[in-house]
């Protein structure tokens, strides 16, 4: 199964953004031991491309991934720590270009339909709606609507392949309950 098709049914991604190599490493290793088969590790780590390295070599069975990519450096440490899939807060060109061409998928960071169509017309097969939070229950994105077959703004042109993408902080905790 191709690394779309494990994150299109994976439907959760467990996103690893903390300081500290170890923590995150045991954090991620816990959510893959629990059943989370899909781990993005970002690149506001500083080592985030040493736990990729290590979450591969220790969990081959799980999909890992790096997040926050966001230049050239950034993409070729994932690419040779071995990341599976790459996400982007937002949508550059040339990420998309030389992820694919290393054969990775890029799930940029997308937020209004016009960002929408430019990710597809450059070959993006799956789309991080980010900040989500601000699109739910927005009439943008209508709550519940986002991954529906419903008449919204993104059913028309990509609804089955966008990922809705938060955080839980604690000045949100009781939101997410």
């Amino acid at each position: 199964m191709s690394a779309v098709d494990r994150l299109l049914k994976s439907r959760l991604i467990g996103i690893v953004r903390l300081d500290d190599l170890e923590v995150a490493v045991a954090c991620a290793t816990c959510a893959i031991e629990a059943g989370l088969n899909v781990i993005e590790v970002t690149f506001t780590l500083t080592s985030a491309a040493r736990a990729i390295e290590r979450l591969r070599r220790d969990h081959p069975e799980a999909l890992i991934g790096a997040g926050t990519v966001r230049s050239g450096s950034e993409l070729e440490h994932a690419a040779a720590a071995g990341a599976q899939f790459l996400v982007a807060p937002g949508l550059n060109p040339e990420l998309v270009e030389a992820a694919r061409m290393r054969g990775l998928p890029m799930l940029p960071g997308v937020f209004t339909a016009s960002e929408v169509d430019a990710a597809l017309r450059c070959g993006v097969e799956v789309l991080k709606l980010f900040p989500v939070a601000v699109a739910m229950g927005s009439s943008l994105f209508p709550a519940g609507r986002i991954m529906s077959d419903g008449p919204d703004v993104v059913t028309p042109l990509v609804a089955e392949a966008l990922a809705a993408v938060g955080s839980a902080d604690r000045a949100r905790k009781g939101d997410h309950r």
